[in-house]
């Protein structure tokens, strides 16, 4: 008995060190931090992709739902960032973060258990719904440790060496997910028909060993993040705690009062308004460019893979050159250029019909990869510029919670203005218009607008603050 009293003392120590007692001693933690997160982000993006898109249909076509059904859950995944509006209140108070994310990571699990349901012996409806819930929490916890995770990493990089690190680590996070994705395609076809629980099997296997991955790889950094300081500056933990006074009371102040303190700061409303920009000219035109390729265009999946394939190739080949470009010319100046690639792509795909659908989705993909190469990390990088740097973590909620409703309703309603083109033949001089080359053309007008929302207003800002931190 006193041996386990002991081990478990032991083991309760080194559980307090690992979560609540991990700061960065010198610059050698900070970098190997910096590593690590790498490899959980890499799992992560891997595990988003592996659980969603075609995967995820799949699955879902397998234990019954319909199409639109499938179509529906998909979509609605993004309404699960409205979570982190009920939580954002208690993680910002949390002095330690860094026991709340690798929970939140290790929910991740219900994903990779969704691809086990199709061996189950039960019934339709009960696998349906176990599908159903299984996806949604994977999702709401993803969404809820987001903000946190965001904010410890941006407290491991400099801004000075933002564009380099989010870069290099953006081209390994492609390179792996695309990898993987594409071994994972070739396990599905190959146990397609008969077979198919045990592609589903292999998935759900894959997604599991990655999620402890992730969890482990996040267990191993350090987090800056301090609690009570300490009169020589040193951090107070357990019991001590009780002998210092608190240097700053926190006001429970309820989400309406957080959301007009932000909303209060033109910074934020910059930051808003700029992300808004963004979801409102992808969502209106992207997620219908997959089914344009198929259907009118008539392209084989082969080919779409392919060229796929060697695009995310290329943008992993010239990311790390962006990153650089980034910190030395400015984020938003860089994000800026970087659209203009996504809008090349969304022209061309607009004029793509059967007979040119080659030469003009070659094209494309060539812009977009160009585009992607800091696009993510431009936005991500103007964000940060912008947030309060005290309340980041809960900045970011709101942000991400407010843009991705609004980018839901924006696809659901591109959607419905597709059906109707759709249903009704629209001809120009001799020659038919498509519904998807009219959403592209929406979509390149509205980052046109993005574009001088970023040349016009945000790096007007980004030099006004260049200026005040030189004098």
């Amino acid at each position: 008995m006193e041996k386990l009293m002991l081990d478990m003392h032991w083991f309760l120590g080194r559980f307090r060190k690992l979560y609540f007692m991990a700061l960065p001693e010198n610059e050698a933690d900070y970098e190997k931090s910096r590593r690590r997160y790498i490899v959980g982000d890499a799992a992560a993006q891997t595990i988003a992709q592996l659980a969603g898109g075609t995967f995820l249909v799949s699955l879902m076509l397998s234990v019954g739902f319909s199409d639109a059904q499938a179509g529906v859950l998909t979509s609605a995944a993004s309404l699960a960032a409205l979570f982190q509006l009920f939580t954002m209140k208690r993680v910002n108070h949390l002095k330690k973060r860094k026991l709340f994310i690798c929970l939140m990571t290790v929910q991740k699990l219900y994903l990779a258990f969704i691809f086990f349901i199709p061996l189950l012996p039960a019934s339709g409806n009960v696998r349906q719904l176990l599908v159903m819930v299984g996806f949604f929490v994977g999702q709401v916890c993803a969404q809820v440790g987001t903000p946190a995770t965001q904010d410890w990493i941006a407290s491991l990089v400099p801004a000075r060496l933002r564009g380099n690190y989010f870069s290099r680590k953006d081209a390994v996070c492609v390179f792996v997910t695309v990898t993987m994705m594409l071994l994972s395609g070739i396990l599905m076809d190959a146990t397609a028909g008969e077979r198919q629980n045990t592609g589903f099997l292999l998935n759900g296997s894959m997604i599991l060993i990655l999620v402890i991955l992730n969890a482990w790889a996040f267990s191993c950094m350090k987090e800056p993040r301090q609690g009570e300081i300490t009169a020589e500056g040193k951090e107070v933990h357990g019991k001590l705690k009780s002998k210092y006074s608190k240097k700053e009371r926190v006001h429970n102040r309820n989400l309406l009062a957080e959301m007009r303190d932000a909303f209060g700061k033109d910074d934020f409303r910059m930051a808003f308004t700029l992300t808004l920009l963004w979801q409102t000219s992808f969502y209106c035109a992207a997620p219908f460019n997959a089914s344009y390729q198929l259907g009118e265009l008539g392209m084989p999946f082969a080919f779409i893979m392919v060229i796929g394939f060697l695009g995310n190739m290329l943008r992993i080949a010239i990311t790390p050159l962006m990153g650089r470009l980034g910190d030395r010319h400015g984020m938003a100046f860089l994000y800026k250029y970087s659209l203009g690639g996504i809008l090349l792509y969304f022209v061309f795909f607009a004029l793509a019909t059967p007979s040119n659908a080659y030469p003009m989705v070659i094209l494309g993909t060539v812009c977009s990869a160009l585009g992607w190469s800091f696009a993510g990390i431009g936005l991500f990088g103007v964000q940060l510029e912008l947030l309060e740097e005290g309340k980041r973590d809960l900045q970011l909620s709101i942000l991400s919670a407010l843009s991705g409703v609004y980018g839901f309703l924006v696809s659901f309603a591109a959607g419905c203005l597709l059906d109707f083109l759709q249903r009704v033949l629209i001809l120009l001089p001799g020659k038919r218009l498509y519904a998807q080359q009219f959403t592209n053309m929406l979509g390149a007008w509205f980052l046109l607008i993005t574009i001088l929302y970023l040349k016009f207003k945000v790096q007007k800002r980004e030099r006004q603050s260049s200026a005040h931190t030189s004098c």
